[in-house]
């Protein structure tokens, strides 16, 4: 792969399409609706010690509160986040230590055939609890949800340096794309 352009970064697209294998939810999580106010901290705390290049560059330029709350702003203009759908993992001890945000698009041009698409807007796990197959479980959590709703496609990426999400996504059975540059900000 070559170097990113100028103000870029690589990205490692992922797609879960019907007929694909459906991962299997795993023993060690419940999960519950995320609370406004814990998600905004958790997703600060997570941007803050992310490996994506995006939430880097964003943290550095405005610290990882106004990049939170910048990213939980964007997401009502371009995605629909049904009831529900976003939510907390609650580990063995009762915690919360990760989320999992899905959405749907909201463009005509993300649907295919007058049917909607969903996306993974974000998946986080807190520091503390990284290394434990949490990614993993969030995903298929997600993945369900989607499917459950009746999606038949899941578009997602990430960044080609965040290796534990890039084998969460592939054990889950998502199909991988060719990798593209996106833009930092």
């Amino acid at each position: 792969m070559d170097a990113a352009r100028a103000g870029h970064f690589w990205k490692l697209p992922f797609v879960w399409e019907s007929g694909d294998r459906l991962p299997a939810a795993g023993p060690s999580l419940a999960f519950e609706p995320v609370d406004p106010s814990w998600l905004e901290w958790a997703l600060a705390e997570v941007m803050a010690h992310s490996v994506d290049e995006s939430d880097q560059f964003v943290v550095a330029k405005h610290g990882a509160q106004k990049a939170c709350r910048d990213l939980l702003d964007e997401c009502p203009q371009h995605f629909e986040r049904p009831a529900g759908w976003w939510q907390a993992a609650i580990g063995p001890t009762g915690e919360r230590i990760g989320f999992a945000l899905p959405v749907l698009f909201k463009l005509r041009a993300e649907h295919d055939d007058g049917r909607p698409q969903a996306t993974l807007f974000y998946l986080g796990v807190l520091p503390a609890h990284r290394s434990l197959g949490v990614g993993s479980q969030l995903l298929a959590q997600a993945t369900r949800t989607c499917v459950a709703a009746g999606f038949h496609r899941i578009l997602c990426d990430t960044s080609v340096r965040n290796e534990p999400m890039i084998r969460a996504f592939r054990t889950a059975g998502y199909s991988e794309r060719p990798a593209w540059q996106r833009p930092l900000e």
